[in-house]
């Protein structure tokens, strides 16, 4: 009996796609229980943007599990917590001038959002929220009530409370002049109070929102007395280049959910930054059991203190973004005579092939060929590529080659 099949739920997705017993793994490649290795271009959708196992981390995890430290802390004061909180400021909080204080929410990048939303609605009065088409913000009810991208699942949650608003990749007036007239009017007689933004959407297609439509959404939202929540769940952490995918637009929001990458070593761990004039919960009021990871903690620091004490490592996403860039341009001009369209914002890149099975049969043929590769966009319609920030350069040559050997073999069937 296969315990797999005998035991586990019908909802499995991702095994379904990449049909191996995954055993082992070491930076951007994983390894199965028959020896065979994948280039691994989806980095546990995000999480695991500095490589799998990373040596750096896994030797600060060991250290602390062999030393009897805390794991499970709630939200008590310990060492590591005291560290974290030091070096986030230090390195990421300071440097761009955000005078925000940090909450630990818990485990996921779903439970950032719903405290962000409580405290977002409760501080303006305003049960309404503006989203975005394509937006994805998690699966729990709420996060999933504002996620435009569930619209139409039978696991749907959404409220009457909520509208969504097009993906603005060029502004135009004609955008600006909807947001300002949406702003201002109300959802089935509720006033908007806050508006929630992947400033660099994933699921919905690896697509960047254009800078000057974020600009004009603070403008607004400032105007109007609406508070902003940008979710860098997946785009955040360095995945675009730089800490967050908003830097640069002027967005400046209100509540940051962070998840993801932020323990570093793919550890389940979810914190708000939250401007510090709107910290106003109340002891107790947003709780959980599993807000303090301490190891998560002790790995996050070592991740802020290597990577981001200084620019190097933007400066090599920045390289190796061009260079995915470029061969995806490629594909698109060798195998989709120029119907293709090439997305992306640094290390969260897309090839948008306009048709559901098209792009399903290239992740296949990429798995066929050893490399690891999602779909997503409307319909999933596009090949999304995450590949880890710490990525060797000829990994990710030899990846984009068995990509777009897959292209061909899928574009060459039809």
């Amino acid at each position: 009996m296969d315990p797999f099949d005998a035991l586990e739920s019908n909802v499995r997705y991702y095994c379904r796609r990449w049909p191996a017993v995954f055993a082992s793994a070491s930076g951007s490649v994983i390894t199965d229980d028959e020896g065979v290795e994948y280039l691994d271009f989806f980095a546990g959708a995000g999480a695991l943007s500095y490589g799998h196992n990373n040596p750096l981390f896994v030797d600060v995890a060991v250290e602390h599990l062999r030393s009897g430290r805390l794991l499970h802390s709630l939200d008590t004061f310990t060492p590591e917590k005291r560290d974290f909180l030091a070096t986030i400021q230090r390195t990421v909080l300071a440097p761009r001038q955000l005078d925000m204080v940090v909450q630990t929410v818990g485990p996921t990048g779903a439970t950032a959002v719903e405290a962000a939303l409580q405290l977002a609605q409760r501080l303006s009065g305003h049960r309404a929220v503006l989203g975005f088409e394509g937006g994805y913000h998690g699966m729990s009810y709420r996060a999933a009530s504002v996620s435009a991208s569930m619209a139409g699942r039978e696991t749907s949650a959404h409220l009457k409370d909520f509208v969504a608003l097009p993906f603005v990749e060029h502004v135009t007036d004609a955008d600006v002049e909807l947001l300002e007239t949406t702003l201002r009017s109300s959802v089935n007689g509720q006033r908007i109070g806050v508006v929630i933004v992947e400033p660099t959407q994933g699921e919905g297609g690896a697509r960047p929102f254009d800078p000057a439509y974020l600009a004009a959404i603070r403008r607004l939202t400032r105007e109007l007395d609406i508070l902003v929540i940008a979710d860098e769940i997946q785009a955040g952490v360095g995945r675009t280049g730089p800490f967050f995918s908003f830097e640069g637009s002027q967005l400046d929001p209100d509540i940051i959910c962070v998840s993801k990458s932020i323990s570093g070593l793919g550890l389940p761990m979810a914190i708000n930054l939250v401007r510090r004039s709107l910290d106003t919960w109340n002891p107790g009021e947003f709780t959980g059991t599993f807000r303090g990871n301490n190891l998560a903690f002790a790995t996050s620091t070592s991740m802020m203190n290597h990577y981001w004490s200084d620019a190097a490592l933007e400066k090599n996403t920045e390289q190796l973004a061009g260079t995915v860039r470029n061969a995806l341009e490629a594909m698109s001009n060798t195998f989709g005579a120029g119907r293709f369209n090439v997305r992306g914002n640094g290390l969260l890149c897309g090839l948008a092939v306009g048709d559901t099975e098209l792009a399903a049969d290239i992740s296949r043929h990429a798995f066929e060929r050893r490399l690891i590769v999602e779909t997503c966009g409307p319909g999933d319609t596009v090949v999304k590529l995450l590949t880890p920030l710490v990525i060797e350069p000829a990994q990710l040559d030899e990846g984009l080659q068995r990509l777009a050997l897959a292209v061909e073999q899928a574009t060459a069937a039809r």
